[in-house]
């Protein structure tokens, strides 16, 4: 039984992987396209990476506060300090659409077997 069981999570595992291959355009307005969507999406996740680590930074200097707070606070009084913030995750859609973007400049994505 356990042996059916780790043959199909194997089998599941193996067949859950897709993998694909992009075939860049060949003419020179899609190769510049392409370009110009790479300089896009690169562009797209500096700016989340910045955001990521002034997120990151208050994060750290607002729990800081807090433990100096709890420190602080020797008489132990219920609810003194702020709780402990809760870490925050700027999404990143950069590449949402880039594969319908890339195949509008002429490229092609094809799926490879495996």
């Amino acid at each position: 039984m356990l042996t059916r069981l780790l043959a199909l999570a194997l089998g599941i595992s193996l067949t859950a992987c897709t993998h694909y291959r992009h075939i860049d355009p060949q003419t020179p307005e899609g190769l510049d396209c392409l370009h110009k969507l790479d300089a896009q999406v690169n562009e797209c996740e500096a700016r989340v990476k910045a955001r990521q680590d002034n997120y990151d930074r208050l994060h750290e200097f607002q729990a800081l506060s807090t433990q100096q707070c709890e420190h602080n606070n020797r008489l132990n009084i219920p609810n003194a300090c702020p709780p402990p913030p809760t870490p925050t995750r700027v999404p990143n859609d950069c590449r949402s659409d880039y594969e319908d973007k890339y195949i509008a400049c002429g490229g092609r994505v094809e799926e490879v077997e495996q």
